[in-house]
C-alpha cells in the first residue's frame, strides 16, 4: 500500500528518548522474561511477551524492588515520534535513534531510511489479517481503546525489543471487569526490523507477518472473549495457530516444534503448562481445524467467555460429537505421524516437516516382562518395544481433567504387562505377537494406542452397569448406557420386560455425559407408546456399528 493511501499524524507531544531511555525498555523486558522463564533455558528466541508480563502481574507483591520498576516501565505505552492511520490502525514508531523501525536487504542487513516503509507494511500486513481473522474465521475485532494512543483506532508501537521477543500485547482498560475471565483493551507493541529471527527466510518481513497475525490475536482474545491470566497457554496456542492459518507459507513456528522444550521432546509436561513449550502446541489448531473444523477453535473462544479455556475447548468439541478427553487421545496418535511417518492426507498436512516424536525405548525378553511410568495429568509418552516380531510402539496419555482445573501437578501410576501368551481377556493381541495389559487404578482417565501398525486404540471402557440402578421412572429423567467410545454413535436400543417381551425399540445417537467422560445412551422409561412402564426387572440390548451390548436393571415407578 502506498503512502498516497494513508492519513499521516506527527504527534507534536510525543518526543525522541535519549539512549539510555532506549537502552532500558530493552532491559526491562529483558529482565521480566527472564522472571517468567525462571529455571528454563530456551534455545529459540521468546515468541510472544504476554506471558512474561501475565506471569510478573500475578505474583507483582513477590517482585523486588528493581522487577518492580521493570513492569511499570513495560507496562506504560512507549512515546514515539511518528503515528500513521492506516485503515483500522494506528502505527506509532521512530524515524531516528534507537528504535527507528528498517526493512532489510537481500543479506539481511537494515536499509538506512526505511522507516516508513516498514510501517506502510505493518500497516497492510495487519489490516490484511484482522480481514482474514475476522471475515474467513469469524472472529470478532479487538476493541477500540476510547483514544489512549491518539484515536479510537488500535494502536500498534514499533520498538527495538532487543532479539528476546517478537512482539507482546499489553492488557491495559478493563471492559468487562472481574477478578479472572474479564476483557481489556490491549494495545501492541513489535520489532523494528526481525532481523534475529532464525532460519534467515523468515528475517525481516516474514517475521512480521506472522507476529502481527499472533499479537493481532492476542488483542482479539483479551479484548471480545475473556483473560484468564492462570491459562495463558491457550492463549498462546490459538495465536500460533492463527500464524499458521492466515500466513501458511512463512512456517515459523516449526523451529518451536524442534526445540528441546518443544512438544516432541517434551510430551509428558501437562497441555496446560505455561511455559516456553506452549509455543509447540500451536499444532493443537492445526489438528481441531482439519479434524473438526476451524469453526472449532473460534466456538472454543465463544465459550471462554464463561469457561476456563479446558472446559470451553471441551464444550466445542462436544458441539461436534467428541469431547477434549476423546480429542486429547486422537491428538497423541496424530503427533506420532509426522516426519517420515507423515499421512498428509489423514493427519498433519504439514506433518513431514514436522519432528519424530521422541520415544522411551524398552527392551522385550520373552516369555514376559512389566514396568512401572506415571504422567501428569494431559500428558503423554510414547514407548519402543523392541524384542517381538517386529517393533511393538505404545502410546499412552493421562486425559484427568478434573485434576487439570484443580492445577494437581502430580503425576498418576501405571504399569504394562508384557507376554507371549495371551494370560487372560485383559491382555490385548498385537503384530508383533507381544499380548499387551495397560493396567490403572483409574481406568476412565487414561487412552492408550496400542500397536501403531494398527493404529488398535485401547479406549476408557464402559461402566459394568448401566446408571442410575436401580432406576426411579418419571418420564424425565433418563437411564444412560454407557459405550467407552471416543464420538458420537448411532445404534439401535432396545428394552425387554423379565418376560422378554419387547417394551421399548428405537435408533438414537449417544451423548456426551460429563460426569464419567463417556458417550451413553439414554431411556426415559417410556414404552413405544408413550406410556411409563411398570415396576420390575428389565434387559436391554443395545446394537452398535461395531459391537452389541446387553444387560439389565430394575426400574421403579413412583
Amino acid at each position: 500500500m502506498g503512502r498516497s493511501a494513508m492519513i499521516l499524524f506527527v504527534l507534536p507531544f510525543m518526543f525522541e528518548q535519549s539512549s539510555a531511555q532506549q537502552n532500558a525498555f530493552a532491559g526491562e523486558h529483558h529482565a521480566i522474561v527472564n522472571y517468567w522463564l525462571g529455571n528454563e533455558t530456551p534455545d529459540v528466541p521468546n515468541k510472544c511477551g504476554l506471558p512474561a508480563i501475565n506471569y510478573a502481574l500475578r505474583h507483582r507483591n513477590e517482585l523486588d524492588a528493581s522487577l518492580q520498576s521493570a513492569l511499570t516501565q513495560v507496562l506504560m505505552r512507549p512515546t514515539t515520534q511518528k503515528s500513521i492511520l492506516v485503515g483500522n490502525f494506528r502505527i506509532h514508531y521512530d524515524t531516528t535513534g534507537e528504535h527507528e523501525p528498517a526493512i532489510l536487504d537481500a543479506q539481511h542487513n537494515r536499509i538506512p531510511g526505511t522507516a516508513n516503509r516498514y510501517a506502510d507494511s505493518v500497516g497492510a500486513i495487519v489490516n490484511y489479517a484482522l480481514r482474514f481473522e475476522r471475515d474467513s474465521l469469524g472472529f470478532l475485532p479487538p476493541p477500540p481503546d476510547n483514544g489512549s494512543g491518539g484515536g479510537t483506532e488500535f494502536d500498534i508501537y514499533i520498538q527495538e525489543l532487543g532479539g528476546s521477543y517478537y512482539g507482546f500485547t499489553n492488557p491495559e482498560t478493563p471492559i468487562i471487569n472481574r477478578p479472572d475471565g474479564g476483557t481489556f483493551t490491549t494495545y501492541i507493541t513489535i520489532d523494528n526490523d526481525f532481523n534475529f529471527v532464525t532460519p534467515d527466510s523468515n528475517k525481516g518481513l516474514p517475521g512480521l507477518r506472522v507476529t502481527l497475525a499472533h499479537e493481532l490475536h492476542h488483542a482479539v482474545q483479551i479484548g471480545n472473549y475473556a483473560y484468564w491470566s492462570n491459562d495463558v497457554y491457550f492463549y498462546e496456542i490459538t495465536s500460533v495457530w492463527m500464524e499458521d492459518a492466515v500466513f501458511t507459507g512463512v512456517n515459523d513456528y516449526y523451529q518451536y516444534l524442534r526445540s528441546s522444550q518443544g512438544h516432541f521432546r517434551r510430551p509428558d509436561v501437562a497441555f496446560t503448562s505455561n511455559g516456553l513449550i506452549m509455543y509447540s502446541r500451536g499444532i493443537w489448531g492445526n489438528f481441531v481445524a482439519k479434524r473438526f473444523g476451524s469453526q472449532t477453535m473460534l466456538r472454543s473462544w465463544e465459550y471462554v467467555r464463561d469457561y476456563r479455556p479446558i472446559e470451553a475447548i471441551d464444550n466445542a468439541l462436544r458441539d461436534v460429537g467428541s469431547g477434549f478427553r476423546q480429542a486429547f487421545g486422537e491428538w497423541s496418535v496424530w503427533n506420532y505421524y509426522t516426519g517420515e511417518r507423515a499421512n498428509p492426507a489423514k493427519f498433519y498436512p504439514e506433518g513431514s516437516f514436522y519432528p519424530l516424536m521422541i520415544e522411551s525405548a524398552k527392551g522385550f525378553s520373552p516369555p514376559s516382562r512389566s514396568f512401572i511410568d506415571s504422567l501428569r495429568s494431559l500428558s503423554s509418552r510414547y514407548y519402543d518395544i523392541a524384542g517381538g516380531q517386529v517393533p511393538l510402539k505404545l502410546i499412552t496419555s493421562n486425559i484427568n481433567i478434573a485434576a487439570a482445573l484443580s492445577n494437581n501437578s502430580l503425576s498418576f501410576p501405571f504399569s504394562y504387562l508384557l507376554n507371549t501368551s495371551r494370560v487372560d481377556e485383559s491382555y490385548v493381541p498385537t503384530a508383533s505377537r507381544i499380548y499387551v495389559k495397560f493396567d490403572v487404578p483409574d481406568r476412565l482417565n487414561w487412552v492408550n494406542v496400542i500397536d501403531t501398525s494398527d493404529v488398535n486404540v485401547l479406549l476408557p471402557p464402559p461402566r459394568e452397569t448401566v446408571f442410575p440402578n436401580p432406576f426411579v421412572a418419571q418420564g424425565m429423567t433418563t437411564i444412560k448406557i454407557p459405550i467407552g467410545n471416543f464420538g458420537k454413535t448411532q445404534g439401535t436400543l432396545s428394552v425387554f420386560s423379565a418376560s422378554m417381551d419387547l417394551v421399548f425399540s428405537a435408533s438414537a445417537s449417544s451423548v456426551y455425559t460429563t460426569s464419567i467422560g463417556q458417550q451413553v445412551f439414554e431411556w426415559n422409561g417410556r414404552n413405544n407408546d408413550q406410556q411409563l412402564a411398570a415396576s420390575g426387572i428389565y434387559f436391554y440390548v443395545l446394537e452398535l456399528p461395531t459391537q452389541t451390548l446387553t444387560g439389565k436393571f430394575a426400574l421403579l415407578r413412583k
